[in-house]
């Protein structure tokens, strides 16, 4: 179906029965707009209104589709065009539809896998004396975080010849902290009050007997820590929170 024709040739009859584009919307109960769009070529009107449209300007629902006037001579024909064009048309539909359908599968797989992956985001959390503890004994290191299974721990050591610096970071999942409502934690520091709780997170670390140790809790990344030089691990010493340490050796 060519819309441009069938435009033109609504607005052919319509100016034959002299009626104008606000008197064909009233009759048909649509805006003067719609009339404008369908004689523009821009959109067909709604099939429910082709019985109504078509005796106004007095032609049938063949000749509306067509565009034109038919005669005897070429009416069969004219059928048998529209026909094969209405086949056309839902199948083209129809894989249109398809794709429609498979796009809507891989976005939908697509959304799923980004929000997998976002909730898998770790955020790092600020150092609380409350929560997290060091203790070294002998030559056993151990982190804890304490009554909080939200949270985990990672750490880097750095190292020379007599002394060794253990960095902790402490993070959680993004899909945790969303249920978690972690920063409410301050009742649970409260209610720990140097007990020790059912769960504790750990890190148990053997560490060196000829060395000195220092153990640090920080935000800044632990690759930046690895990349280091002398200057930068200074800095970021300063930046840094000091759990606990054994000086003698």
């Amino acid at each position: 179906m060519n819309q441009e024709k069938i435009g033109k040739f609504i607005k052919e009859c319509r100016k034959k029965k002299n009626l104008t584009q606000e008197d064909l919307a009233r009759i048909l109960n649509v805006t003067d707009k719609a009339i404008s769009k369908w004689e523009n070529g821009r959109c067909l009107p709604d099939v429910s209104l082709f019985a109504k449209l078509c005796k106004e300007l007095d032609i049938t629902v063949n000749e509306l589709l067509s565009g034109e006037k038919l005669n005897k001579n070429n009416y069969q024909e004219k059928i048998e065009e529209l026909t094969i064009n209405l086949v056309d048309n839902i199948k083209k539909n129809k894989r249109m539809f398809i794709k429609v359908i498979i796009i809507i599968i891989i976005l939908f797989f697509i959304i799923m896998l980004l929000v997998n992956k976002i909730s898998d985001i770790e955020l790092a959390v600020s150092y609380d004396s409350r929560i997290m503890k060091c203790n070294i004994t002998d030559d056993k290191l151990t982190f804890q975080i304490l009554g909080l299974s939200t949270l985990n721990a990672h750490y880097t050591l750095i190292e020379n010849d007599t002394e060794e610096y253990y960095f902790f970071t402490t993070k959680i999942y993004l899909s945790n902290k969303k249920r978690s409502h972690y920063e409410s934690w301050d009742s649970m520091a409260k209610l720990i009050d140097g007990k020790k709780e059912s769960f504790d997170y750990q890190h148990i670390l053997d560490i060196n007997k000829n060395k000195r140790v220092k153990v640090y809790h920080t935000d800044v990344s632990l690759d930046k820590i690895k990349k280091a030089n002398k200057k930068e691990l200074e800095k970021i010493i300063k930046k840094s929170n000091l759990m606990c340490e054994r000086e003698e050796i």
